[in-house]
């Protein structure tokens, strides 16, 4: 059984690892192409940074207090995230700020899908034959990361390949429902 969590808490090291490198990666193309899709994907990158530390520190501690306040503290991450989104995929349909087109934004995307499908799976698996709520909690990050990579694609892709700008800012507020589950999913328990 412990050989099993510490395979659940090294997937979970390397999921750190993994998306500091994506959201450095999506920040600064999202930055160079005024790409708010990309910029909100590589925001989220950190909240699942945060996340994963969180469920480090929830799965090293005996204090029961302390899956509660992981979960609210993620579960505002994404409040902040939201904002962000609302003012400025507005700002950009307002404005018509149009954004470039950014091939590896959509690189990015991809690589994120192939990379965070099967890692999301398995933390799913080692959660459950666990019966660990903070291993499967946080595997569900993954999983959402996995979901707003498909949404990259769509903005980002479209405006690459059919020059539809405002698919850009549309995408990023589509990622906004998916948002604000999980902010009510992890502020419930509190």
């Amino acid at each position: 059984m412990s050989e099993t969590l510490n395979q659940a808490k090294k997937l979970i090291l390397f999921t750190i690892v993994y998306n500091f490198v994506e959201g450095i990666f999506a920040i600064y193309f999202g930055a160079e192409s005024n790409s708010t899709s990309l910029l909100s994907f590589g925001l989220d990158s950190f909240i699942e940074i945060t996340a994963s530390v969180i469920a480090l520190w929830g799965l090293s501690s005996i204090d029961k207090d302390v899956d509660d306040k992981a979960e609210k503290m993620i579960a505002y991450s994404f409040l902040i995230l939201i904002l962000f989104i609302v003012v400025k995929s507005s700002f950009d349909l307002f404005y018509s700020s149009k954004p470039e087109t950014s091939f590896y934004g959509i690189v990015i995307a991809c690589v994120s899908i192939l990379v965070e499908g099967p890692l999301a799976y398995r933390k799913l698996q080692l959660g459950k034959k666990l019966n660990n709520k903070i291993i499967i909690v946080e595997a569900k990050e993954t999983l959402f990361c996995l979901n707003l990579s498909v949404l990259v694609i769509l903005g980002v892709g479209v405006n690459y390949f059919f020059g539809l700008w405002y698919f850009d800012p549309i995408a990023a507020l589509l990622m906004i429902p998916w948002l604000f589950r999980e902010f009510r999913e992890h502020n419930q328990n509190n």
